[in-house]
This record gives C-alpha cells, sequence and structure tokens, in this order.
C-alpha cells in the first residue's frame, strides 16, 4: 500500500496556511490569559485571599495549554483537510471502462415507465455499479455512439463518476463497437487488471460481434426487463429518402420513399395502419392513410413533383393506438439544390446534329442552359472565361480554357488530351455506366468510321472503350478556381450515327450536369454518423460571384447551425469544411465572407437502429458476455470528511473543557 497523496492544494500551499493561522491562534490565546473578575457577596472577607500570591502547579499550567494545543490540532485537520488527501492503492483493484451505449436505438421509449427510456434505465445499472466499486477500483465512462469518446478520466470519486454518467447523451447516430473496444483498449494499456464493462440493448450487426477478438475482457449488462416490447408496441421508420429532379424538366422531382415496421418479438404479423404526410416549405403536399407489413419494406413513390421551395419533410405515424417506441426516425429530411444557370460556349464551324442535340437537351430548361456559338476564328481565351464551359466541335485551341470544357474529335499537339493512336471501325466494349456523363446513355451499338485513342493521364478516366483502348475520356483535376472538369469524344458525331440516336442529347446533359455539380449524389439527405466534406469552392457551376482563391485564403471559419437552431463555429481548411452530423435535421452552413450558404438534410436512415433489436445475452468475437463482477460498499478512500469530523469533535471537547474551567 502506497502512502496517502494530496488531490487538492500542494504541501507548498498548505505549509503557509498553516504557519499563518499557527501564528493568529497563538496571538489570541495570549490575549485570553486576562484573568476574569469575580463578584462575590461580601469583598472584606476575600480581599486577604485575593492579594495572596496563588502559586500554579504544573499540571493546571498543562491544562491551560490545552486549549491551545486543541484548536493547533484543528487547525491541522482544517489545512490538511484542503489538500484532499487519498488513500495509497493497492494493485488489486480493477481498472474498468464503462461503455454506455448512445446510439439512436437507445431513445426508444419504455412504455410501462412513462418519461423513461433505454439510455435512462441503463444509466440506473451503470449509477448502481458505480455504487458497488471497490475502494482501489478506478473507472472511466466512455459514450458509445458514431464517434466514441471518454467523458473524463479515470477516477474512483463517486460523485466524478455520476458526473460523467449524467454527460451521456443519445446520439441519432448507430454505434461504433470496434471504435469504442480500440479506444478502451488504448485507455486500460499498462493498467492492472483491465476490464470493459458494457451497458447496452444489444442492437449491433453481426459483422460487428464477429469482428477480429481484442483480448479486452468484455462484460455485458443487458436492459432490465421492463425494457422488453410488448405486441402492441413496435416502430415505424422512414428507411430511405430519395429525391431528383427530371432530366427532361428541371422544374419538376419526384420522391421515393422506403418505410418499414418492425415489430415486438412474438407479436402478431398483421399489417400497421399508419398516415404518411410529405410537407415542402413546411406546407403539406401529400397525406394518405398505409398499410405496413411487419417486417417488410414499402415503398411510396410521388412522381412529377414541382414548386419553388427546396425543403422537403416526411413524416411517418403509426394509427389504431399502436405504440410506436422510438420516435426519431418517424421523420425525414431532404434538400432539392436549387438550379443554377450554366452559360455555355458552342465552338463551331456548323454542325447541325449538334446544335439540335444541345437544343433538346435544354427544352423546357431556358432559366438553366444559355447557349452561344461562335466560329474558330472568334474564339479567345478572354471570351472563355465569361462562361461556365466551353464544347470545341473538331477544332482543338491553342491553350485549354480555364473553365470546363468537351472536345469533340480533339487533334493535334494542342489537344490537352494525347492522342496514342487512330483505328478505323471502332467498336465499344466496355462502357463505364458508373459515371454521371454516362448514367442513361447507351453506346455499346454505336457506328463510326474512325476514331482516337487517347492515353491515359492521372486525372483520367476512361468512360468508353474498345478494348482496353480509351475512346470516351472524362479528366477531373484541381484548378485554380476550383474542380475542373473535361470530357473528350475520339470521334467526329458527324461520322456516326450518335447524332441520331436519343443518347446523344443525354450526354451533352449528363456532361452540363457534371460541370455543374449537379448529380443525384448531391440530392435528396444524408446519413447521420458520417463526415461530410464540402468545398467551399464548389463542385457547381462556375458563376462571377463564385469565390476566388485569394478569398478562400482568407476563409478561416463559417457558420453552422444545427437542426435545434443552435449557432456552432466551424472550421474551414483549404476551403473545405468537414461536418460530422450527430442530429437529424436541416443543417445551414453559411460562409459571410463569401455571401454563400449551403443547406444539407441528416437523417438515420439505419434499419439496424430501427429494428430496436433487444438482446438479453451478446456473443462478442464468438464468446457469451458474462455480467461483471459484484462489487461490495467499499471504504472511502477520500479522507477530507474523515479530518472534518475530527475537528468538529476536537471543537467540541475545547469548549467543554473551557466551560468546565479546566482550560481557564
Amino acid at each position: 500500500m502506497t502512502p496517502f497523496t494530496l488531490l487538492g492544494l500542494p504541501w507548498g500551499q498548505l505549509a503557509p496556511i498553516a504557519a499563518g493561522g499557527t501564528a493568529l491562534l497563538t496571538l489570541l490565546y495570549v490575549l485570553r490569559q486576562r484573568r476574569r473578575r469575580l463578584e462575590v457577596p461580601f469583598s472584606p472577607l476575600w480581599q486577604k485571599v485575593l492579594g495572596q500570591s496563588e502559586a500554579m502547579s504544573l499540571w493546571q499550567k498543562l491544562l491551560r495549554l490545552l486549549s491551545l494545543l486543541l484548536q493547533l490540532l484543528v487547525l491541522g485537520l482544517l489545512t490538511l483537510a484542503l489538500g484532499d488527501p487519498r488513500l495509497g492503492r493497492s494493485q488489486e483493484g480493477r481498472s474498468l471502462v464503462i461503455l454506455m451505449d448512445a446510439s439512436a436505438s437507445m431513445q426508444a421509449q419504455i412504455p410501462s415507465l412513462p418519461g423513461k427510456s433505454r439510455l435512462d434505465l441503463s444509466r440506473a445499472a451503470a449509477e448502481e455499479l458505480i455504487r458497488g466499486l471497490h475502494g482501489d477500483d478506478l473507472a472511466v465512462v466512455v459514450q458509445l455512439d458514431g464517434r466514441p469518446a471518454p467523458l473524463g478520466g479515470f477516477s474512483d470519486d463517486e460523485r466524478e463518476l455520476q458526473s460523467q454518467l449524467g454527460q451521456v447523451t443519445a446520439k441519432d447516430t448507430s454505434a461504433d463497437l470496434p471504435a469504442a473496444l480500440l479506444l478502451a483498449q488504448a485507455l486500460l494499456q499498462g493498467r492492472p487488471h483491465p476490464q470493459v464493462v458494457l451497458f447496452s440493448d444489444g442492437g449491433f450487426d453481426e459483422a460487428t460481434l464477429k469482428q477480429k477478438p481484442s483480448g479486452l475482457d468484455v462484460r455485458f449488462v443487458p436492459l432490465p426487463t421492463q425494457a422488453q416490447l410488448r405486441p402492441s408496441e413496435g416502430n415505424a421508420a422512414i428507411t430511405s429518402f430519395a429525391v431528383r429532379r427530371y432530366r427532361r424538366n428541371r422544374l419538376s422531382y419526384e420522391v421515393l420513399l422506403q418505410l418499414s415496421y418492425f415489430p415486438s418479438p412474438g407479436a402478431n404479423q398483421t399489417a400497421r395502419a399508419a398516415q404518411l404526410e410529405l410537407r415542402q416549405e413546411g406546407e403539406l403536399v401529400d397525406v394518405q392513410k398505409i398499410q405496413l407489413a411487419a417486417g417488410e419494406q414499402t415503398r411510396k413513390l410521388y412522381p412529377s413533383l414541382s414548386g419553388a421551395g427546396t425543403h422537403l419533410e416526411a413524416t411517418l405515424t403509426l394509427l389504431d393506438g399502436a405504440v410506436d417506441v422510438l420516435p426519431t426516425d418517424n421523420h425525414a429530411y431532404a434538400v432539392l439544390p436549387e438550379r443554377e444557370r450554366v452559360k455555355l460556349l458552342m465552338v463551331t464551324r456548323g454542325n447541325l446534329f449538334l446544335e439540335g442535340a444541345l437544343l433538346a437537351a435544354s427544352a423546357g430548361e431556358e432559366n438553366h442552359l444559355q447557349i452561344d456559338k461562335l466560329s474558330p476564328t472568334q474564339y479567345s481565351d478572354d471570351k472563355a472565361l465569361r462562361y461556365d464551359a466551353v464544347l470545341f466541335d473538331a477544332w482543338t485551341p491553342a491553350k485549354p480554357p480555364e473553365v470546363h470544357a468537351i472536345y469533340l474529335d480533339p487533334q493535334g499537339e494542342q489537344s490537352p488530351f494525347t492522342v496514342a493512336k487512330t483505328v478505323t471501325a471502332p467498336y465499344l466494349s466496355d462502357i463505364d455506366e458508373q459515371h454521371p456523363v454516362m448514367r442513361w446513355v447507351s453506346l455499346g451499338d454505336i457506328n463510326m468510321s474512325r476514331s482516337s485513342v487517347f492515353r491515359l493521364g492521372p486525372y483520367d478516366r476512361a468512360l468508353a472503350q474498345m478494348l482496353k483502348d480509351p475512346i470516351v475520356v472524362a479528366r477531373e483535376q484541381p484548378g485554380p478556381t476550383g474542380m475542373k472538369r473535361s470530357l473528350a469524344i475520339g470521334f467526329d458525331v458527324r461520322q456516326s450515327d450518335l447524332p441520331l440516336r436519343v443518347a446523344f442529347p443525354v450526354l451533352l446533359m449528363n456532361a452540363m450536369d457534371w460541370f455543374a455539380g449537379d448529380v443525384d449524389e448531391d440530392l435528396g439527405s444524408f446519413r447521420t454518423g458520417t463526415t461530410l466534406v464540402v468545398p467551399l469552392r464548389g463542385g457547381r457551376a462556375r458563376t462571377a460571384s463564385q469565390a476566388s482563391e485569394a478569398q478562400l485564403s482568407q476563409v478561416k471559419q463559417a457558420d453552422l447551425t444545427l437542426p435545434g437552431g443552435q449557432l456552432a463555429p466551424v472550421p474551414v481548411h483549404e476551403g473545405v469544411v468537414k461536418l460530422y452530423g450527430e442530429q437529424t435535421g436541416f443543417y445551414s452552413l453559411r460562409v459571410p465572407e463569401l455571401l454563400r450558404s449551403w443547406t444539407l438534410a441528416l437523417n438515420l436512415l439505419d434499419p439496424e437502429e430501427s429494428s430496436v433489436v433487444l438482446r438479453r445475452e451478446l456473443q462478442l468475437e464468438q464468446k457469451l458476455l458474462r455480467p461483471p463482477d459484484p462489487g461490495q460498499q467499499a471504504l472511502r478512500r477520500t479522507l477530507w470528511p474523515y479530518l472534518l469530523l475530527v475537528a468538529a469533535l476536537l471543537l467540541f471537547v475545547e469548549w467543554w473543557t473551557y466551560h468546565r474551567r479546566w482550560t481557564v
């Protein structure tokens, strides 16, 4: 056993306090030695006695010093209490990491205990564990959500550990158990008798539970039986919310919702009645009653919607008295990006097929795509800078423009896409259908007389190939004003049947959307618990109001408005903001220096969390987790309460002896 240590004031500060107090008490004691006046009925009788010099025995002198000694001892005890002394620790104590599951499923309500959630019951069980820790045990609380983190340091102080427990707040994310175990392993490194105690509902996916062994001693504390769902209880959830604009009419859009109902174990598997509402900017768009099959997914499509708003919200509510235990996933949010105007410059000697395809692609989108035409002799770099994109038809400029570009049959040494060779009567065997430019584009049976084969560069991606020879190539590389994108088609469209196909205007429109950053991945919503990267340069079309590199270099902070309305500053690093969403709803990111703002929608969208699984037993690393060892009420290692108690007793003794005339 090591000697006690001070966790409060150090010895260097306690010594001056003790010295000053001793001097003050001694002075007061000396002043108190004046004899007290005592009145008697007949003074002449006592004059002779009072005039005599009374001899004092050694014992009487010691009694007079007793009061001073008691007060000095009280001062010493109070001074030592300021140092918060603690008893030494043996090597038999445990080092505990208390993992508190704070994922979305822990927000599930307990209908049999109104106002209580799973997290509340789990916290109560953890408090009981803390109260039963041994005197030599140390513990720390770690919140287990999408980003596990300790809520303090190792401590044996019950109040400190209770305070850490009070900081645990359920998030709208899943729980990253592997990351939490790695964190626990780092926290317990080198500590005696390490152990991890997991408080959770056990709602982890099978891949997580079958991970590689970590070597940790993990114990599991399940929720009490009160948390079990009854037959009338379950959870209805919106598990997917997708939004996209129509290619042919960008003013209209469609919504696809995926709904699920997760019944309680052993409940009747009949369908549940529910009401689904869709709102745009808070205004009701549609409301209807639907039937949710138990354990199955139900899809609901809203086609041909329109409106000026960009904020969409869907709400799902169970009917007929059914109890929905998890309200978090009953709401879903999505954002329709505003359509930005794209200015396209077409440089051509004349191509009716190309002009017709562009007119067909931009039909019904006069406010989205503006097309101007120049001949090669009229083209200049300065004119290109006035546009968002330039299309070069069978002509290649001496210098690539500083904007997005499409090259149809680029030739010559000045071509930004290096031509490796030329092939006759080629055919396309490999199509990259995952790239935004190639969506809904069929080129497999295109006929062409000849084509160039490109040599891929470091930023190039082959979209269409003939036996691994790239013929259609996309390039995405960093530029002075953001990401610069280019598309090269190795053949002259007039020497092919591509202009006669629907694929041609679709390909051109896809390219415009890719340049503007307006592809399907940017629409709709994102999942909580993921890191979102928001480039302030913008992946969308370049406009005159878009910030320059000089402006971006001055931006160090942006303002983020959370779904609850709280304003939080976020750092900006090299023109990029990284956000981690822990709450469902709309997030607004604003950069005052750039006069720009972004809106993001985050949803739970996690069937594992929405299923509100409740396990009484948990197998981790193919091993059944046992409950933690029972604790016992331990002797407090904190000594200051005992010091104060002894000091109070000594004060009473000093008061009693003084009034008994022993120390007078």
